[in-house]
Formats: structure tokens, sequence, C-alpha cells
């Protein structure tokens, strides 16, 4: 499961799964209990053993009298929720009546109960649990658990702001400066899904209240978009107007040290690019990006430019860069190339690869050179993302069982397989996959197959022979279904939009990756995706806010340019932009760099992932949704206005097979 910063997570994001890997909290006696017994217990779940260390109590539990033998169950079952032992669980949960318990073992049994919900992904369920405790602050750890499973439970149902209030209420009750310092980062994910526009007008005036603060920081941020001196600043100018703030002792040191790491970009960088063959134009579009990114940031840093077209091994170029004085590279490209210089040996400078590799068995090994190598750090428009991205948004809007129609190609069944791991991690069911021949104009028989319309007319015929007779019969699809995911490219997705429509799934909202747009606006040939929600990047969506002046600069000076390929553009942008920040996004903090491509954090592995933004087609258009309840509106000058761009229909064949532009 990759880390991830949009909108509508169903479970948290890294930091907030670290915080309640074990959400259990050690038994609590609620009467005196054999010492023994309990220290031999300890030391089983030391082991890892929570089976065995359930099994002490429950043994016990068989000779004690009916109070102590309530006292010991609830025991073993803390031990089961603290091992993630569900069924188990379960099982010893259903012993008791809960109506007979005392009011300090009822909360204790309804808290284990809360966490069992959660598990099976039922966060109404444990909301509702969680209501009936009516003095969270009179149970023995200070109601620290119940304002934990809170957070959850509304991180899990899509509601960052009250899953930030509660951690929020639970930062208080903590002592232990780690878990103070993993509270905050955790109340510091929730509201980095809310939108500019959101942490704005949620807020109030400083001091008094403490959410405004944190709305506040998580903004600044965010404005500075990765601008050291302007972050700093604006760290120290926030701590001056919210004093005494929880996030003064905990957090704020952790991202003042960031702030402090971050330097201006190198005096030399070295670009390694396939600049002639197939691949020159994207690589063209990439370097444009970066020399744009360049020639509006402060620094301006010697660029050198190498071709990795030819036959030259990449190590030996990467080596020319060294000893031509670079003191980090950008790229290689292609996936190859980058296999080539993680086995190469170790590598004295850093190298942004343009690309991933490890992202399958056929790779494994190269990711683990790459990880001992320590210096390479990987970053490209991976459609893995997207999918990911995508299953984390149709659970969040309650989706929990979908029909996915996807091309019949090896991208579109390696997307797949990234879509259906996370999607069915987070507790989804893909009940039908319809596979499309990509370059067919009629998709019925994929539509009738996967909606199982063909199974209802084989039905009706079976009737008609029965009774001997033609019937009245409309054709009926699938009930259990209540989404599609759609993985297209817009020819694709407009067909197929309007074919769903006919074939009875109107109703079943779309969702789909950035590839079904093009990044350029025409809604006249767009207008048949009406409805169609999808992800993509910031540079493409974002027509108002931080992007809005620096695209208008490059339109003016790079009119064709910088259209040509938005995406790579973007990513040559980026792959400027996240230099400095490299070292900070390697090690745990709250300092997510805002990029053109998305919000970039970093895994385990030293791959860089994007949090995108999402919009849905409005007459055409696609119209930002910035979160579950704002929408971004675009007026008719303003849609008048993005459909001047053509849409480069020259893009869309040409890179199909690689996803987005981005080269195999």
């Amino acid at each position: 499961m990759h880390p991830t910063q949009p909108l509508f997570f169903l479970i948290l994001l890294a930091n907030l799964l670290m915080l309640t890997a074990c959400t259990g909290v050690a038994p609590q006696k609620t009467s005196p209990v054999d010492a023994g017994l309990a220290e031999e217990a300890r030391q089983y779940a030391a082991r890892g053993d929570f089976t065995g260390a359930a099994q002490l109590y429950l043994d016990k539990s068989r000779t004690a009298s009916t109070e102590s033998a309530a006292d010991l169950r609830l025991s073993a079952a803390q031990y089961l929720a603290q091992g993630a032992l569900w069924d188990q669980l379960d099982s010893v949960l259903k012993t008791f009546d809960s109506n007979r318990l005392s009011a300090a073992r009822k909360a204790q049994y309804q808290l284990l109960e809360t966490e069992l919900a959660l598990a099976r992904n039922n966060e109404d369920k444990a909301l509702g649990l969680l209501r009936q405790i009516h003095n969270p602050d009179t149970l023995p750890d200070g109601g620290q658990q119940y304002y934990r499973l809170q957070a959850r439970a509304y991180a899990m149902a899509g509601n960052p702001l009250e899953a930030a209030r509660q951690f929020i209420k639970l930062d208080s009750r903590l002592r232990d400066p780690e878990e103070k310092r993993a509270n905050q980062l955790a109340i510091w994910e929730q509201l980095s899904i809310l939108s500019d526009q959101a942490l704005i007008q949620l807020r109030t005036s400083p001091p008094p209240d403490s959410l405004s603060g944190w709305m506040e920081l998580v903004f600044l941020t965010r404005q500075a978009a990765g601008d050291q001196q302007e972050w700093s600043r604006s760290l120290e100018d926030w701590r001056y107007r919210y004093p005494h703030h929880p996030a003064e002792q905990a957090l704020l040191p952790v991202m003042l040290n960031q702030a402090a790491r971050i330097g201006p970009p190198p005096d030399r960088i070295a670009v390694l690019l396939p600049f002639s063959g197939r691949t020159a134009t994207i690589a063209g579009s990439i370097r444009d990006g970066i020399l744009a990114a360049r020639y509006h940031g402060q620094a301006r840093p010697e660029i050198r430019f190498y071709d990795t077209s030819g036959d030259q091994p990449v190590a030996l170029l990467y080596q020319q860069a060294v000893l031509d004085g670079a003191e980090i590279i950008i790229g290689p490209l292609l996936k190859d190339k980058i296999q080539q210089l993680a086995d190469s040996g170790p590598l004295t400078i850093p190298v942004l690869a343009l690309n991933q590799i490890g992202t399958n068995a056929d790779s494994a090994v190269g990711e683990a050179d790459a990880a001992e190598a320590g210096t390479l750090y990987q970053f490209g428009l991976a459609p893995e993302d997207d999918a990911r991205q995508a299953a984390e948004r149709i659970l969040a809007d309650d989706h929990f069982k979908i029909v996915a129609m996807v091309p019949e190609n090896s991208w579109g069944q390696r997307v797949l397989e990234a879509f259906r791991i996370h999607y069915t991690e987070l507790g989804g069911e893909i009940v039908a996959t319809g596979n499309y021949a990509p370059g067919s104009a009629d998709f019925g028989t994929s539509i009738k197959n996967s909606l199982n319309l063909t199974g209802s007319v084989q039905r009706r015929r079976a009737v008609e022979r029965l009774f001997g007779e033609s019937l009245e019969f409309q054709p009926r699809r699938r009930q259990d279904a209540s989404a599609v995911f759609l993985l297209a490219f817009p020819r694709q997705a407009r067909l197929i939009q309007p074919q769903l429509r006919f074939h009875g799934a109107g109703d079943l909202p779309v969702y789909s990756t950035s590839h079904v747009f093009t990044g350029k606006w025409n809604a006249k040939l767009d207008k048949d995706m009406d409805g169609i929600q999808f992800c993509d990047i910031p540079w493409i969506l974002d027509r108002k806010n931080t992007w809005a002046e620096l695209r208008k600069q490059l339109n003016t000076l790079w009119p064709a340019r910088s259209k040509r390929h938005p995406r790579l553009f973007a990513l040559g942008i980026d792959a400027y932009r996240v230099l400095p920040w490299l070292e900070v996004l390697e090690n745990p903090g709250p300092g997510s760099f805002t990029g053109a491509t998305g919000a970039l954090s970093m895994d385990s592995h030293r791959h860089l992932h994007r949090r995108l933004k999402w919009a849905r087609f409005r007459k055409g258009i696609p119209v930002l949704l910035e979160d579950s309840h704002y929408v971004m509106p675009v007026t008719e000058s303003e849609a008048r206005e993005m459909t001047v761009m053509e849409p480069d229909s020259s893009m869309e064949g040409q890179y199909e097979p690689q996803g987005n532009g981005q080269p195999r």
C-alpha cells in the first residue's frame, strides 16, 4: 500500500496507520487479577503470540466467578484486538451479555466492538457504538482510545475535518513525546485533505481556536510551495500569532528543522534524457519544464543535458556528468536505463530518475539495488498512483461493489491490478470486469457482459421457451454494483459513457484516472463524458490558484512548447523544483512538497508519489472538486476561454500503450 496524500480517504495515510497499528490498549484490570497470569500473558504478547496470551485468560475464566470471568474475557479480547485477530475477537465478544455488564465493563466492551467494526470497514456502526459512551473522559485511560477510534471512524467515513477535531482532543490527553508527535502528524494528514478554500473559510481569527491554528499552519505551508525562505518566515509568523498552540512543542520543531534543511538548487545539475528517436518529443517537453522552472526561480544553476538515446552505457554518461562537476542528476527516463544505472554499483551523487522501477516482480532486484545504493530517487507519472487514488475515492463515496471496464492490453491489466489490490485491501469488491478492445468503436458487448445484461436476456428466452410465447421485456442490469471504474483514454471514454447510459447504467457514477482527459479543454468534444469523475495533476486542473500565474507567463513566452504535452512539462517543473526537498521528504514529517504534478511524498524505497486533484466533467468542462462540500464554479466566460485550446489528437494514439505519455 502506498502513502497517499486526496480527498476522502477510507483509511488514514502512512503516519496515521503507524499511529493506529495497535489501537488496543494493554489489558486493564477492573478487578484483581493474578500477577503471574498477567506477566505470562505479557511475555506471550511480546513474542507476538496474541492468541496464546488471550487463551491464558480464557482458560482462567472458565473456573472464575461470574464477575471475574467477565474481566478475564475482556482482557483476552484486548489481546486479540492488539493482534488484529478479528474473527477470534468476534467469537469472544459474542459470549457477553452487554446488558448485564457494569458501566465500566460495558464501555470497555463497546470500545472493543468499535475496533472490530473499524477492522471490517463499518465506520457507521463504529460511530454508533462510540455515541453510546457518554463520558469518555472517565475511562481508565482518560478517553485516549475513545478519541483515537473516533478519529479513525471519521477518517474512514471521509470526514477529515471531524477526524482532525478528534485527534486534537486526543492530543491534549497524550504525554509521551513520540505519541504526541505521531498524533499531530495525523492531525496534519487529515487537514491536508481539505482544499485551500475550505481551510480559509473554516478557520477563525487567532489565538483561541486550536483547530484554526492547525488549519492555518497547513495552509501557509501549502502556500509556500517549496520556497524555503517563505516557509521559514511563515512558520515564525504563525508562532507569534498562535502562542502556546499544541503544535509548538511537538510538530513545529520538526517543521522548522525541515525548513532549515531546504536549501537552493545545486549549482550544477546534469539532465540525462533521450533527445533523439521515438521518445525525443517526450524528453523535449520534460526539458522545457526544467528550463521553465529554472527561469522562474531565484537561483540560476548551470544545467547540462546528456542524450541517452545512443548505444553508450548510461553509467558512462553518469560518470561523465560527475567529471563535469554535476552535483545531482535528473534522469534517466526509460526504465531499462534506470535499471542499468541501479545495477552499475554505488552512486557518488544523487539521481532523481524520471520513472519508477520495482513496480512488479520482474524488477524487484532493481528496487533492492536502488535502495542499497542510497542515492537513487524515483519520480514519474505512474498510472498506478492514479489507480490507487481512484480506489480510495470510490470507497470514500461508499461504493463497496463496482464494475471495472479496462482495455484488453498489458497496460490496462497492469493498472487494473494496482487498482484491484488497493481497492480490495480497503474492503471493496470488483464484481465484474469488462475487457474491451482499445481500437473498437462499439463497446456494447463488453458493457452488457459486465452489467450481466446478457444473462438477463438469456433468462427471458428461457421463460419464453417455457411458456411458448413472446414476452414484453426490458433487460435488467446487475444490482450488486453501485459504481463503475473506467480506465480509458479520451477517444474510448467519449464512446463508452453514452453507451453505459444506453444500456441502463446511467445512474451508476463513473470514476476514472487522468488518462480520460487530454489535458486541454474542448467542451464540444468532451460533452459526452459528462458526469465522469477523474483525478489529475494540479497543473491541469487548478486554473485559478497556485499555478495560474506561472502558466499564464509560460503561455505567453512559449505558447506551443508549454501546451504540447502539459503533464510532461509539469513533470519537468517538479523534477527541478523538488531537488532541494529530497532529503526532507525522505524523513517523516509534515513537509510534503506542493508540486505541479501533485502533493509529493516519498515511500521507504525513495519513490515519489503524487496526490492528485479531482474533477467532474460538466457540459464538457472539467470542474474541480475541491472537497466533499465545495465545487469550484466555472463561469460561462471561463468556459469559453478554456475551450480555445484544441485537443492534441496526436498524443492519444502515440502514447496510449505507455499511459499518459509516461514511457516504459
